[in-house]
C-alpha cells in the first residue's frame, strides 16, 4: 500500500536534517517504522506537490505522523496539510527570524513583480468573488505578461524578475500567462493570512476591510495591562 516508503530513504535525504536526528520518539520505533518516518519526512521536504497519505504509511497513520511532525520540528520545520496531502514549511517563528536577518529576502525588482502577480492572480479575483477563499494560491487567475508590462515595469526588469521567480518556483508559467508557483503551497496558515492582509492593505488601503485589519493589528500590538501587585502596601 505504501510502495514509496523504503526507496525514498536512500535516494532523497530531507532538506535541513542532520543525521542522526535527536528525536526520542523516532529512536523508540522499530527499524521499519523509523524508515517509514524518514521516507515521509524526505517526501514532504522535497516534493513539488502535496504528498498523498496513501503513498506513505507515516502520513496515513496518526501516531507515525506525530513523529514526522517532531522530526520536522527539530529542524525548524512544520507539517502542512495542503490540498488533501502534506508538505513541509518553515515554522512561523523561523520564518520571522530568517526575514529579520535578511535571509531569503527577494531583491526589490523581484518583490515588485511578485506583488503584481499576487494582486492580479489572487487578491483582486478573491475580492471580486471570481475565485473562492479556500482555493490554493497556485489556483489563482493566470496573469498575462502584457498586463504586467502595463504597470510601468520595464521589459528588462520584468524579464529578469520573471525568470528568477520561475527558477525559484515562486511563479509558474502557463503558456503566455503567469500564476503563483508551488512554493506558495508551503506557507503556514498564519503566513498565508498575513500575506493576504498585506495585499488588502496595498490594493485598497482606505477600504473597510483594510481598516478592520489595522484595528485588529493595533489591538494585538497593545501589551496586556500589568497585573496588580497585591503584595504592595501603603505602610512599611
Amino acid at each position: 500500500m505504501w510502495p514509496n516508503s523504503t526507496a525514498a530513504t536512500t535516494s532523497c535525504p530531507p532538506r535541513g536534517m542532520g543525521e542522526p536526528v535527536d528525536v526520542p520518539a523516532l529512536e523508540a520505533l522499530s527499524h521499519n517504522r523509523r524508515a517509514d518516518v524518514r521516507a515521509a519526512v524526505c517526501a514532504v521536504e522535497t516534493a513539488m506537490l502535496p504528498v498523498r497519505p496513501a503513498h506513505y504509511r507515516a502520513l496515513a497513520e496518526t501516531p507515525l505522523r506525530v513523529v514526522v511532525e517532531q522530526v520536522l520540528a527539530a529542524s525548524g520545520r512544520t507539517l502542512l496539510a495542503v490540498g488533501g496531502g502534506y508538505l513541509s514549511g518553515y515554522t512561523d517563528e523561523i520564518r520571522q527570524r530568517l526575514a529579520h536577518e535578511g535571509i531569503g529576502v527577494l531583491p526589490r525588482d523581484d518583490r515588485a513583480v511578485l506583488t503584481l502577480i499576487l494582486l492580479f492572480s489572487v487578491a483582486i479575483p478573491r475580492a471580486s468573488g471570481t475565485t473562492l477563499p479556500e482555493q490554493l494560491w497556485t489556483q489563482g487567475t493566470p496573469v498575462p505578461r502584457d498586463q504586467l508590462k502595463d504597470c510601468q515595469v520595464s521589459d528588462v526588469v520584468l524579464t529578469g524578475a520573471l525568470q528568477r521567480l520561475t527558477d525559484a518556483d515562486l511563479v509558474r508559467r502557463t503558456k503566455s500567462n503567469y500564476v503563483l508557483g508551488n512554493q506558495f503551497l508551503r506557507l503556514t496558515p498564519t503566513a498565508g493570512a498575513d500575506l493576504f492582509e498585506q495585499l488588502i492593505l496595498l490594493a485598497d488601503p482606505d477600504g473597510p476591510l483594510a481598516e478592520s485589519i489595522r484595528r485588529r493589528r493595533a489591538l494585538r500590538a497593545v501589551p496586556p495591562a500589568a497585573a496588580p501587585d497585591h503584595e504592595v502596601h501603603d505602610t512599611p
